[in-house]
């Protein structure tokens, strides 16, 4: 009876065997009779998705962006990938990051500074409707309650407490995604830690900080910059 068994499973591999054999040798012969052409696909989703978000970023970095300015970046974007080449939808700018808007709630000043390209992908072709890139760069200060001296050098600083959420939000057909950059203070005094993901706990120089009216009321500002040069506004009483 095993004797028998074995013999049927041995004749099922042979035939399987031969099987893949047969069919090797028909797509052998099927591709000896076309020639194969290869097609390249050009890619028109998150690469130049990603490339109109370095560029929002690299403007605000230069400070004084708006429309024109970003406009004549997203021509030399054009340039560039013809250069290379990379294929890229049709982009408009519809909204220039600056001036940020600015809002209060409770003990909260939040300042958002908003990016916005148009772009034209496939969804046009169905709807006529063209799709968005949106860079959201979001500030919000909420005051500690604290203040302590700092002597750097001969001079001694009044530090004011704040708490920083700081996050850059990216929108587009492609991807959605939230980063939380470093900070960092061009002067050297302020001190800053990050007490987890987008918060930061930062002691702000007083006497560094610039007396500003908003709304008929006085405030400071204080500006750090992230890890892309991007300046970021601290409001607080004082």
């Amino acid at each position: 009876m095993r004797g028998a068994l074995k013999t049927e499973k041995r004749r099922r591999g042979q035939l399987a065997l031969v099987g893949v054999i047969a069919l090797a040798s028909t797509l052998v012969a099927l591709l000896s009779l076309y020639a194969l052409q290869p097609r390249v696909a050009y890619e028109r989703g998150h690469l130049q998705a990603a490339q109109l978000i370095h560029l929002a970023r690299a403007c605000m970095a230069s400070g004084g962006c708006d429309r024109a300015k970003l406009a004549q970046l997203v021509q030399r974007l054009y340039q560039l990938n013809q250069t290379y080449p990379l294929r890229a939808y049709v982009t408009r700018v519809r909204q220039a990051p600056n001036p940020g808007a600015i809002s209060f709630k409770g003990n909260a000043i939040t300042v958002v500074n908003t990016t916005v390209f148009e772009v034209e992908t496939l969804q046009k072709l169905f709807t006529g409707s063209s799709e968005q890139v949106v860079v959201e760069v979001r500030t919000v200060s909420r005051e500690a309650g604290r203040r302590y001296p700092k002597q750097v050098g001969e001079r001694t600083y009044t530090m004011v407490e704040v708490r920083v959420t700081y996050a850059h939000v990216y929108r587009s057909p492609f991807f959605n995604a939230t980063l939380c950059p470093a900070l960092r203070a061009l002067d050297g005094v302020a001190d800053l830690k990050r007490v987890g993901g987008c918060e930061w706990l930062a002691g702000i120089p007083l006497e560094l900080s610039k007396a500003v009216n908003i709304g008929g009321a006085r405030y400071f500002g204080y500006e750090l910059r992230d890890e892309f040069g991007v300046p970021v506004p601290i409001l607080f009483r004082g």
